[in-house]
C-alpha cells in the first residue's frame, strides 16, 4: 500500500523555483509555476520554443547549460522540478535539492520526489485537486472528466461572490460564526440553481438581498 501524502497548496508568489529540463514537461511545469507567481530559473542546454519565448520576454531566467553538480547552491530555490531527459541528471538534481533543503519533484517517476503533482480541475478561484497516490492515473482522468462535466463556471462565479462578501464581512469585524452562517444560508438558497439556469442577474439580486439581510 502506498504511503499517504499530505496535501497542501503552496503559495509561491515571488519565491525562487528551479526547473531543470527544457522539454514539454518542463514547459508545462513552468506555466503552472508562473501562474502561481513564482520566479522561475530554467536550467537546460536546449529549450522548446515556448520556454525560449518566455525567456526572451524576461518572464523566466534561462541558464543555457547542462546541469552540473551543485548548480542550485548560488540561487537556493525553495522548490525544484527535475524534468531532464536523462535519469542520471534528475537524480543529481534531486540530491542537490536535498542538500539545500529544497523540495524536489522528479518528473520521471523514479521515486526520488519529495512531492507529487495532483490532477487539477481549475475553475478560478476554485481549484480541485485529485490524487490516487499513484494507484490509478486512468481513474483520476475519469474522475476529472466527470467533475468537469458536473462543476461548471457557475461554481466559480459563486465562489467569487462569496469571496468578496467574506472580505467585506471581515472588514466589518463580523464574528466568524455569523460569517459562516451567512455563507451557509446563501448556499442553501436558490442562488446556485439560478446560476445553473443561466439567470445570472436574478441570482445576483438574490445573493445581494441575502447578504444585506445577513449583515443587518
Amino acid at each position: 500500500m502506498a504511503e499517504a501524502g499530505y496535501p497542501i497548496q503552496l503559495h509561491l508568489r515571488d519565491k525562487k523555483v528551479a526547473v531543470v529540463g527544457g522539454g514539454a514537461v518542463g514547459a508545462r511545469k513552468t506555466r503552472q509555476l508562473l501562474r502561481a507567481g513564482a520566479r522561475v530559473l530554467l536550467i537546460c542546454p536546449q529549450a522548446c520554443a515556448e520556454l525560449r519565448e518566455l525567456a526572451a520576454r524576461g518572464q523566466i531566467q534561462w541558464r543555457a547549460a547542462r546541469y552540473q553538480r551543485d548548480m542550485l547552491k548560488d540561487t537556493l530555490p525553495i522548490l525544484v522540478i527535475a524534468a531532464a531527459d536523462e535519469a542520471s541528471v534528475n537524480q543529481t538534481v534531486a540530491q542537490d535539492a536535498q542538500r539545500i533543503r529544497a523540495l524536489c519533484n522528479v518528473a520521471d517517476g523514479s521515486g526520488n520526489s519529495d512531492f507529487s503533482n495532483m490532477a487539477l480541475l481549475e475553475r478560478p478561484p476554485l481549484t480541485i485537486a485529485l490524487s490516487s497516490d499513484g494507484a490509478s492515473p486512468a481513474l483520476l482522468r475519469l474522475l476529472k472528466e466527470r467533475l468537469a462535466a458536473e462543476i461548471g463556471e457557475e461554481y466559480a462565479l459563486l465562489a467569487g461572490w462569496l469571496g468578496e462578501l467574506r472580505a467585506t464581512e471581515k472588514q466589518r469585524q463580523r464574528p466568524q460564526a455569523q460569517r459562516q452562517a451567512l455563507a451557509e444560508r446563501i448556499l442553501q438558497s436558490p442562488v446556485l440553481a439560478l446560476l445553473q439556469a443561466g439567470e445570472k442577474d436574478e441570482a445576483r439580486r438574490l445573493f445581494q438581498a441575502l447578504a444585506r439581510e445577513g449583515g443587518a
